[in-house]
């Protein structure tokens, strides 16, 4: 068989040859055997996530006007389905941003503002960082201009509570409207647990708003607003949603909407302009309350919403068990191998991250040289980890990832570190990998929609 039964009817050979394609020159008379015949990846980055079957199938659907009849019932409907997934509070608001995760934090970084503030060197926010995501929250507060004590804790440890608890008992006047964390630090693959936080706030009675960055914990483990007191919990589609970027979320507590109020209320009385726009919280809150409708061009909820479907339809519960099951196939791959997860703790190991350090010696260099390998050579797609360019990889366990997806992304990256001359027990850690693969594996059952054969 040669390229030259690629047929002239399907219009491939067509567009190569007027370079509407971009493909090698040679494209059409290399036999190398490095093409594949699909163009599909394993993704175990921590996002865009590994997606949904169901939401590639169906993104082709086209996206709804933002100003067209019935529009605002869908997306009211959207938005109320996702504020049952995360168990937000009666009374509260579920908010969407077209962005990001970033989009959402600098929404409720930049909320509850006071006129007091203006001109005071007192702190208004607390931020808790253990890694590099938890530490660009601090920097979104800092760089809006808001007073803000950064308390640091170490990469791969637990949230630094105790010194937490200092400041708040200092803040005997009650400057301090919000504390913000991370649930899962996505950088360092440690997961924390808010309701310590809320258990702080409650036991000091102190008014400070709980504010938790959920980005690549929703949806990939259990994540209650209710049942861990948080106020303010920021989102994004692209991670445990298995949706494409495109929305940030930002959920609201009753509380958290009366605080936000009350505060645009005092600029409003002391003339002070908010200092925000589209992320203004009064403003789409009111907008949704309202119209129903975006004050801008929405992202696409079409999609959001079969992502939604797709999580309903597998069971939440279901799915958290799923990325604890692929994150066991990873940490046994790495303890096998003789290598060492960042996270210092059992009890705080991410079901969703599992950051891996690379052994003494090998530093950055090599650390994306294993990357390379992983996706040119075996079309494994991870991470290094941010912000310590020395410190290891990261491979992920969001959106539609499964087991068998965990094992082979597993056998990659140990046999990448192997050949890129790092010192790893290659045959230990797939033995372990396979092990507990054997374990946890279960009967496929395939979500509906356009099967293997197109039907």
């Amino acid at each position: 068989m040669t390229n030259e039964l690629i047929s002239p009817l399907s219009g491939l050979r067509r567009l190569i040859e007027s370079n509407q394609i971009d493909a090698p020159d040679d494209f059409l008379k290399d036999k190398a055997p490095v093409w594949s015949p699909h163009n599909k990846i394993i993704n175990v980055t921590p996002g865009p996530a590994f997606g949904s079957e169901l939401v590639t199938q169906f993104s082709s659907n086209q996206t709804r006007g933002m100003r067209g009849p019935g529009v605002a019932k869908f997306f009211t409907s959207v938005r109320e389905a996702y504020g049952k997934l995360v168990d937000m509070q009666d009374g509260g608001r579920a908010l969407f941003f077209t962005g990001s995760g970033t989009s959402g934090t600098e929404a409720a970084a930049g909320s509850c503002r006071t006129p007091e503030e203006a001109g005071s060197d007192k702190p208004a926010i607390v931020t808790l960082e253990i890694g590099a995501f938890s530490t660009a929250m601090g920097n979104c507060v800092e760089n809006l201009g808001r007073n803000v004590i950064r308390i640091k804790g170490e990469i791969g440890e637990d949230l630094p509570f105790d010194k937490c608890r200092e400041v708040l008992e200092k803040d005997t006047e009650h400057n301090i409207k919000m504390v913000m964390a991370p649930h899962n630090e996505t950088g360092a693959g440690v997961t924390t647990d808010p309701k310590k936080l809320r258990d702080l706030l409650d036991e000091l009675n102190h008014p400070a708003l709980l504010v938790i960055d959920g980005i690549s914990s929703i949806a990939s483990m259990p994540c209650s607003m209710t049942e861990m007191g948080i106020d303010m919990l920021i989102g994004c589609s692209q991670k445990g949603m298995m949706a494409t970027p495109g929305i940030g979320m930002l959920s609201l507590s009753p509380k958290a909407i009366e605080k936000i109020r009350e505060a645009e209320k005092q600029l409003a009385d002391a003339g002070i302009k908010k200092g925000q726009h589209y992320l203004n919280l009064g403003k789409m809150i009111d907008a949704m309350e309202t119209t129903g409708l975006h004050l801008e061009t929405p992202g696409n909820y079409a999609q959001f919403a079969v992502a939604l479907d797709a999580l309903a339809i597998e069971g939440i519960e279901r799915v958290c068990e799923r990325h604890k099951d692929c994150s066991e196939i990873f940490r046994a791959a790495a303890d096998g191998a003789g290598l060492e997860l960042v996270a210092k703790d059992v009890s705080t190991r991410s079901n969703a991250v599992t950051a891996i350090k690379s052994p003494e010696g090998f530093g950055e260099k090599k650390i994306m040289e294993v990357l390379n390998i992983m996706y040119f050579k075996h079309a494994v797609e991870a991470a290094a980890i941010p912000g310590a360019p020395d410190l290891g990889w990261r491979l992920c366990a969001t959106g539609g990832i499964q087991p068998q997806h965990a094992l082979s992304a597993s056998i990659a990256f140990l046999k990448s570190a192997e050949e890129a001359g790092l010192p790893v027990d290659v045959d230990k850690g797939m033995l372990a990998a396979s092990k507990a693969y054997s374990e946890v594996a279960k009967y496929h059952r395939p979500l509906p929609g356009i099967d293997v054969y197109g039907r």
